[in-house]
């Protein structure tokens, strides 16, 4: 089968490009942002102005390094595509499937989504990992699909011979006010917390938050050392964009580590409560309950084990996997 990846050579978006070539032989690769000149300014005007702007850059750049015709042309920079560029690349392949991680019917992105949406219809199939998405997919007349986030076999991984726990709590994420007024009462209810992410020093508290931050992105291996160099990993959710679960829903008990999340339908669904993961539904409960697993590590070990089997053995939530399912469902198998 030959396949082209039209993602970027970062984050779970790489990952999903490494997890293809480990399966099919012939995968070619085109990041659209590499069209932009002064990318982090182009992005700025691309999602706050209008991506419009490029729109005409972007497709004779994708375009002009496509020199043959692939069995499925594989999307994850879905918000790069208008209605004229998949028109041209549907000429070109027999399927293209965009897997959707994000949510391109809120309001949080600004204009981020809005080549996405004169797209969107003419996709043979969106994979979305909320169901959140699916009702206003379906009410686009978009083809969508609904899988579980994945998780990557050769980053999130448990490992036994661990020292000794560096952190009780840890929260690895993007600033958001939400989160951040969440984590500033947990913290002043006297549960130690180390956050680790990006554009933190934007809070308007960041002076007194500043010793519980460790600011920039983590890349792969470091992002899960900081998971398992803790004995619970928070898992909180992005109200504007209507989140009920995330990658890190999966990636934390995958890695081994207790996870502590926000309880919503969704998570209930997937996950025993008390077993394999410890919900709550407000910061009180939460500080609650993680000092009392940080006082018994036995049930906190047995039901980070737990968790981990569950996502590993018996939902077996892949990189892989998901790329199989995904293109064994647009291709009917």
């Amino acid at each position: 089968m030959n396949i082209l990846f039209l993602g970027t050579k970062t984050g779970n978006s790489y990952l999903q490009y490494i997890a293809l070539k480990r399966n099919y032989k012939n995968v070619d690769f085109i990041d659209g942002y590499e069209s932009l000149k002064f990318k982090k300014l182009g992005i700025k005007i691309f999602v706050h102005i209008t991506p419009k702007i490029f729109e005409t850059i972007i497709n004779k750049y994708i375009l002009s390094r496509i020199k043959k015709k692939y069995d499925l042309i594989y999307v994850k920079s879905g918000e790069l595509i208008g209605k004229k560029l998949i028109t041209e690349l549907k000429r070109r392949a027999k399927k293209i499937v965009f897997f959707c991680n994000d949510n391109p019917f809120v309001s949080r992105d600004k204009n981020r989504w809005k080549l996405f949406h004169s797209s969107a219809k003419y996709f043979d199939l969106i994979a979305y990992q909320d169901p959140s998405r699916i009702k206003p997919s379906n009410n686009r007349g978009i083809k969508s699909f609904l899988v579980l986030p994945p998780y990557d076999i050769n980053i999130h991984k448990r490992k036994t011979n661990l020292n000794k726990k560096k952190n009780d709590v840890v929260f690895i994420g993007t600033w958001s006010d939400e989160k951040s007024l969440f984590l500033q009462k947990i913290i002043r209810l006297g549960l130690d917390v180390k956050i680790f992410g990006s554009r933190w020093d934007k809070d308007p508290n960041f002076s007194k938050l500043k010793k519980n931050i460790s600011l920039g992105h983590l890349k792969f291996k470091k992002y899960s050392n900081v998971i398992r160099s803790a004995k619970i990993a928070l898992c909180l959710f992005e109200k504007k964009n209507k989140d009920t679960i995330t990658a890190r829903s999966i990636e934390i008990p995958a890695i081994g580590t207790l996870m502590v999340s926000e309880r919503t339908k969704t998570m209930k669904a997937n996950f025993v409560e008390n077993r394999e993961v410890i919900f709550f539904n407000n910061p009180n409960e939460c500080v609650k309950k993680c000092n009392y697993y940080l006082r018994n590590d036995n049930k906190s070990s047995k039901i980070a084990k737990r968790g981990n089997l569950k996502v590993t053995k018996k939902l077996k939530l892949t990189n892989d996997n998901l790329i199989k399912k995904i293109i064994n469902t647009v291709f009917k198998k």
